[in-house]
């Protein structure tokens, strides 16, 4: 992935990597965090204690089509269930991941100056003044004015490019807010939960939680430039410039360095679906399928939930697991990379996709009140999962599932793009329309 941060004057590339990448599972070892059990349809006539005892584990979170146990490498099966197909064990360390990040040179902040974004006048970034990037003026980018029209934003060419200003047009003109109503939970490094961005666009305090160090704080920590930090803050951000009616469940799962472990990811895929995420953003990524998180997803599936996944960064056919089990077979969307000319991104893995997104250059906050700009798949979830949140709230109102369904429907057909002759029947249905979806 591509990370962009930005003195006043210039737009500085600082940074590459992949977004979404994958990672090899550490190898077995004794600690009890090492390993996780997933115990398919648990036998509801057992207490949490007596599951715990059964299995030879603690229990992590537990619903009616599974239950999640951390168990100790050397005591991984007792011979009551050693041929019990409703068990599994899998590694449970840094099994998930974004991708390391590395930054050479000085990096600026966008600062509290007056600077022309949009035109030959006075803007204040963050200010009083007529547009404010992240504010309180006419047009707030992720503020309380009219809303993230294309036109009045950095990412014109590549919000352009899927209709975001006609279909917001629509939705204003039906006296409604993209996104109002709707909540999307963001599972990711965390957010900075101080950038004015989020400003009353955050899901109750209660709702909160960090799975990494197991408090209710999910704060995007670190500096900036180093490891995966920013990562979530970036992602959040830009599912709000679709829906900027919307709020935002921060969950962190991933640590500094954009890693991530089984339970976490799991438990916090659980989370969000029993504290009313309608949409569950995963910009993340493993080799292979776990079934601890494909049962979480099917948990919240059940729930109504739509999970929207990064493809990944490769380059190359196959998607990072969990995308690669979505296809086009669920609710569920797996997304792609495009240009804003609609040309898939040489980044972006390709195959099994649902639907396909900008992701490359995309601004939005960073952590300390910054702004920056990434590339990666991972940026294109995203847009993805707010533009399912800008559907619900389109009349006539829908499900999020429906809503799913209705953006693969009026998605456009980019085969005979220049570009993409290679990729004929690998590129989903296409790139998101959200002028066709709200016509």
């Amino acid at each position: 992935m591509r990370l962009t941060r930005f003195p006043l004057s210039i737009f500085t590339a600082l940074a590459l990597a992949g977004c979404a990448a994958t990672t090899t599972p550490q190898a077995p070892g004794a600690s009890a965090s090492d390993y996780v059990m997933t115990v398919l349809t648990p036998d509801p006539s057992l207490s949490d204690a007596q599951l715990s005892a059964r299995y030879g584990g603690t229990l992590l979170t537990r619903t009616p089509n599974f239950a999640l146990l951390r168990v100790a490498g050397g005591t991984l099966r007792s011979a009551s269930f050693a041929n019990d197909l409703r068990v599994v064990v899998e590694p449970n360390k840094d099994v998930f991941s974004v991708p390391t990040f590395s930054s050479s040179g000085t990096v600026g902040l966008w600062g509290s100056g007056t600077v022309g974004l949009w035109g030959s006048g006075t803007v204040g970034l963050w200010g009083s003044g007529t547009v404010g990037l992240w504010g309180s003026g006419t047009v707030g980018l992720w503020g309380s004015g009219i809303g993230a029209s294309a036109a009045n934003t950095l990412n014109y060419a590549e919000y352009t490019s899927i209709g975001l200003g006609d279909a917001q047009t629509r939705i204003a003109a039906q006296g409604l807010t993209p996104g109002a109503g709707v909540t999307i939970a963001v599972l990711d490094t965390g957010l900075d939960l101080g950038h004015s961005a989020f400003a009353g666009h955050l899901s109750p305090t209660n709702t909160w939680k960090d799975f990494v160090d197991q408090d209710n704080l999910p704060q995007d920590q670190g500096t900036m430039g180093t490891g995966a930090v920013g990562h979530g803050t970036e992602v959040a951000g830009l599912s709000l410039t679709v829906s900027p009616g919307a709020h935002l469940m921060p969950l962190r799962v991933l640590d500094e360095q954009g890693r991530g472990d089984v339970d976490n990811l799991t438990q916090a895929i659980v989370w969000a679906a029993d504290h009313g995420a309608n949409i569950i953003n995963l910009s993340l990524g493993a080799a292979t399928a776990v079934e601890a998180v494909t049962q979480a997803i099917a948990y919240a599936n059940s729930r109504g939930v739509v999970v929207v996944a990064s493809a990944g960064n490769q380059g190359h056919e196959g998607l990072d697991y969990p995308a690669a089990e979505f296809g086009l077979t669920s609710s569920n969307l797996a997304v792609g990379s495009v240009t804003h000319a609609g040309t898939k991104s040489v980044f972006s893995q390709y195959g099994p996709l649902t639907v396909l997104a900008p992701g490359e250059g995309l601004v939005g906050p960073a952590p300390q009140g910054q702004a920056a700009a990434w590339s990666g798949t991972s940026m294109s979830t995203p847009l993805v999962a707010g533009s399912v949140a800008l559907a619900m709230t389109h009349v006539p109102a829908r499900s999020a599932a429906d809503s799913a369904d209705r953006l693969k429907a009026t998605a456009q057909d980019l085969g005979g793009v220049s570009g993409n002759a290679n990729y004929t029947g690998k590129l989903g249905v296409g790139r998101i329309d959200l002028d066709a979806l709200t016509r």
